[in-house]
């Protein structure tokens, strides 16, 4: 319809991009603006603080239409579920308002040069369609959310209007069958989908067809006639966009706020209730707005979403959102700018030093099950005089020669511990070297121990390609570190990480403002040690037998000051000790550390 609207109008020479946009504005602002300072607001009082930051940086995402390129970054190891991003589905509507910030041009300028639009169309179609087959195998995530590898969807529309525009007849000669043909397609994409499917990939192109195929086939077809043009379906139609709008952000709150899949019950109220928001959106907000026809109402609008974006801004920003809550990752201990600078920006996820204002004397590296001892060793080792730098990158174990995919992401890994290495091998200052990483998962091949959202994890050899198992990667890299470090006269630490739980720990304690059904507290809040021991056994077995051949490294298993024989504990003297299912609390990282280090010593 959009298209139309501008070949059109282009056609008979009336065509105005402020006219176009102040459309586009009425259209789509209005009920924006509405579901999304919604969501803050609500956000304000359900969510943890953490979670209210993210949707903060959502909704300034949103309001500016660049949510594809902010999902885009958030994608592999540091991504959140995608049921825990209420403003997840806008990155549609932003490539959606991506594309008509630069269509509109394209097609007055190929007007001016004399250039036929409809060819205009087919090719950038053709084009778009094969860098979408092009990339989607080797770049998924690139391929779903880039405006160019999804045009083709919103230009095979633009190509319709034209053969509306030129009164084809060939697309209605047989509207029936075409009609019928659409359906099979459709029904066929849905049939042969699956979770794990490169999208949007050639296989998009049926669903895509499909839909192409009811629309030209007009009112002629019995299809469009008798069903499509019901009623009920009717009615879906008029308030399909804040129904887009309002389904999502109320399926996303009710499985974070009861931190667990929403019961088939609670998804088809949350549906009825979508469908009575965006009727009265629909009626009490887009239909009076979109006629009106004032500047200031334009005006009024674009600040009302500017607004909205920049409350986004501050709410992400942490400004009066309180911390609180047992999970909590206290300030003072996260990454700071001033730590990337001195050590390379460039290479870190995780960088602090407790005192900055003095050399290191002892470096933990690893990654993000590294980075949760900071608080807990960087205070154990002051009591002795020492000062602790943490270095370390998301999914990259402190190991040579040795690269991780996560799902469909390759993590820098070599590079990084290279650096990290170099530093702790010729700083003068640094006398102890601690290792710790996500062993088990590594081993394993798994991000988490827990059923939902599980993130598989391929490691692999650059020296040696014939090393085809995680175990066999990790026992190669692992003595090749050692061999280096030990080749200094530093101590050396291997630091056997938490083991990683079976359940949320947050779970066990009423830690959440409102939930939507009362909570039932996981007791004990405690997983069997057999199975921490049964997972974590072939990384442990690798580590002691490679330390043996190195005198100079102690080995220190965190295993044996949360477990007791029967248990290993997430919840000790009242305090969480995890603040996820594989991450320690900052007091889970005081509580093992003050522990581990009487060992160390």
């Amino acid at each position: 319809m959009s298209s139309g609207i501008i070949i059109e109008s282009q056609a008979k020479e009336t065509f105005s991009l402020v006219d176009f946009y102040s459309r586009r504005i009425k259209r789509i602002f209005p009920a924006l603006i509405l579901v999304m300072a919604c969501c803050l607001l609500a956000g304000r009082w359900v969510l943890m603080p953490e979670e209210y930051r993210r949707l903060g940086q959502h909704a300034l995402a949103g309001a500016a239409y660049v949510s594809n390129f902010l999902l885009l970054t958030e994608a592999g190891y540091f991504d959140f579920s995608s049921e825990s991003k209420p403003f997840l589905h806008l990155w549609s509507l932003s490539i959606e308002e991506q594309f008509y910030l630069v269509w509109p041009l394209a097609l007055m300028l190929a007007s001016r040069q004399k250039f036929d639009t409809k060819k205009l169309t087919l090719l950038l179609l053709l084009a778009s369609f094969s860098l979408n087959v092009a990339m989607v195998e080797r770049w998924p995530t690139m391929t779903f959310f880039s405006p160019a590898s999804r045009a083709w969807e919103l230009l095979v529309g633009a190509f319709l209007a034209h053969l509306h525009l030129q009164k084809k007849a060939w697309v209605t000669r047989s509207p029936d069958l075409v009609a019928f043909s659409g359906v099979v397609l459709i029904a066929w994409a849905l049939v042969e989908s699956s979770a794990g499917m490169p999208l949007p990939g050639w296989r998009a192109i049926f669903p895509v067809i499909g839909a192409a195929c009811l629309i030209v086939s007009g009112n002629e077809a019995w299809i469009n006639r008798r069903i499509l043009a019901a009623r009920p379906l009717v009615f879906i139609g008029l308030i399909s966009y804040p129904l887009y709008l309002w389904h999502w952000p109320l399926l996303s709150f009710a499985r974070i706020v009861e931190e667990r899949p929403v019961s088939e019950e609670m998804r088809l109220a949350i549906i009825a209730l979508s469908l009575v928001l965006a009727w009265g959106t629909y009626r009490l907000i887009e239909r009076p707005v979109r006629n009106g026809k004032t500047l200031k109402l334009i005006a009024g609008l674009g600040a009302a979403l500017a607004i909205t974006g920049f409350t986004g801004f501050k709410i992400h920003s942490h400004s009066g959102v309180p911390e609180s809550g047992p999970t909590k990752w206290e300030k003072k201990w996260a990454p700071t700018r001033e730590c990337q600078k001195a050590f390379g920006e460039e290479s870190w996820d995780f960088c602090s030093i407790y005192d900055s204002n003095k050399r290191p004397t002892v470096i933990l590296l690893g990654d993000s099950n590294a980075n949760h001892f900071f608080p807990g060793l960087s205070l154990a080792y002051a009591k002795d005089g020492d000062n602790l730098l943490n270095l370390g990158h998301g999914l990259c174990p402190p190991l040579l020669d040795l690269d991780v995919s996560a799902g469909n992401t390759k993590m820098p890994c070599n590079a990084v511990a290279e650096k990290a290495l170099a530093h702790a091998v010729n700083d003068p200052s640094i006398r102890t070297v601690v290792l710790s990483m996500m062993g088990e998962g590594y081993a394993e091949g798994y991000r988490s121990a827990t059923p939902v959202n599980p993130f598989f994890i391929r490691v692999s050899s650059i020296a040696d390609p014939a090393l085809n198992t995680n175990l066999a990667v990790l026992e190669h890299s692992m003595r090749m570190t050692l061999a280096r470090l030990s080749a200094t006269n530093k101590k050396i630490v291997l630091l056997i990480s938490a083991p990683m739980l079976d359940f949320d720990p947050r779970t066990c304690v009423a830690s959440r403002p409102w939930r939507i059904t009362p909570l039932q507290l996981k007791t004990p809040c405690a997983m069997p040690q057999s199975e921490a021991k049964a997972r974590g056994e072939s990384f442990n077995l690798i580590v002691n037998k490679v330390a043996r051949e190195f005198p100079r490294v102690t080995v220190a298993d965190s295993a044996q000051e949360l477990c007791d024989g029967n248990s290993c504990w997430a919840l000790r003297d009242g305090k969480l000790l995890y603040r996820d299912a594989e991450h320690l609390s900052v007091d889970g990282a005081m509580y093992l550390s003050e522990r581990l280090m009487r060992k160390l010593q």
